[in-house]
């Protein structure tokens, strides 16, 4: 079977989830036939090579439109299990999940991380409504329980356990908004001032919306102030702070190719990167992203100027239209419009879309 390209990642904190290449497909025969792993499921189940293109076809690509099926991989690449959807149903919008973490690899964290990476991509981008399943495991019931999915049938010790799209995000909505937020925001000389400052006014605006400091918005750079467009801007922090930031953000400009080489830039990002729940890299800040090798396999909108570069750098690096491109733990705007896109998306994750609704409404965003 011929290479396939453009297939969908989704970056989480631990783990990301991706459509695996054919050959990736031993990883499944691996998963399928190892004893502990598929105890709880039935037994192992041989997965002969001939069969491989027959459930590529269908589950990976082109696919029938009712099924949808990724590799869970830890963040060092390691393949450690699956997740997908399958038996899709256009009139009803509901469809069936599956997930099998390794034997070795449970109680990490790693099932449930890639379960609501899979629950983005299927409400949000797949347009799904309903997710349903049927589990008789003591583990499975503490598991779907834990994520919150609704008991709505019970049969021989098998219950049916339900979950729409307004609940989960109202559930994750609630769930992230328990503690408050550090975003830093990169500063560097020659930055773009215009994006710079439209973010802290948008997140700024938030908390006033919310009656809450729930967006502790701050700029971090290597010493205590930049320069850019001929303006001295005084930062809170500097690299050495030891803050860890929950969100990180990095706005573009013509000095952003530069400052995508400083070491000490590249150091703090791959060392926050890691603890961090989201990166947001707006216009030419794509160039840090480059330099820290984050664009493998994520969506990229167009952005004028770097197409060539991060062609020569990554050739299969994967475009979109889209102003904004939400790739799950990294989103990456393209202009003006984007930021904003970018950002308000953070603020819906965080603290839902009635914020983002009034927030519209007090900027004037059309």
């Amino acid at each position: 079977m011929r290479k396939t390209v453009n297939l969908y990642r989704r970056n989480g904190k631990n783990v990301y989830i991706k459509q695996p290449s054919f050959e990736e497909l031993s990883f499944v025969s691996k998963l399928w036939s190892d004893e502990e792993t598929m105890v709880e499921v039935g037994g192992t189940y041989i997965f002969l090579k001939e069969k491989w293109e027959m459930f590529y076809k269908k589950m990976v690509q082109p696919t029938d439109g009712k099924n949808f099926y990724c590799l869970i991989y830890t963040v060092s690449d390691e393949a450690i299990g699956e997740v997908s959807f399958h038996g899709y149903d256009s009139a009803t919008k509901a469809a069936r999940i599956n997930v099998k973490i390794h034997y070795g690899y449970r109680k990490k964290g790693y099932g449930e991380e890639a379960v609501r990476l899979l629950l983005e991509y299927y409400f949000l981008e797949f347009k799904g409504q309903t997710i349903i399943d049927t589990i008789k495991t003591e583990s499975g019931k503490k598991f779907f329980n834990k994520i919150g999915f609704e008991s709505i049938g019970e049969f021989r010790n098998q219950i049916t356990y339900k979950l729409t799209k307004e609940e989960f995000f109202r559930l994750e909505v609630k769930r992230k908004r328990e503690t408050r937020k550090n975003i830093a925001v990169i500063a560097y000389n020659n930055m773009n001032i215009v994006q710079y400052s439209i973010v802290f006014e948008i997140f700024n605006e938030a908390n006033k919306i919310l009656g809450e400091d729930l967006f502790n918005i701050y700029g971090v750079g290597y010493e205590e102030n930049v320069i850019t467009s001929n303006i001295n801007i005084a930062l809170e922090h500097n690299f050495e702070c030891g803050k860890q930031p929950d969100i990180i953000i990095i706005p573009g400009g013509y000095g952003s190719k530069e400052a995508a080489r400083d070491k000490y830039i590249i150091r703090y990002l791959l060392s926050k990167y890691s603890k961090c729940d989201y990166l947001l890299s707006i216009n030419t800040g794509i160039y840090f992203l480059s330099s820290c090798e984050m664009l493998d396999g994520i969506l990229v909108p167009p952005i004028v100027g770097t197409e060539e570069t991060l062609k020569a750098i990554l050739p299969e690096i994967r475009f979109t239209s889209k102003s904004f491109a939400d790739n799950g733990k990294i989103i990456i705007s393209s202009n003006i419009v984007g930021v904003m896109e970018g950002c308000l998306n953070l603020i819906k994750k965080v603290a839902g879309e009635e914020v983002v609704l009034e927030l519209i409404n007090v900027l004037g965003i059309e």
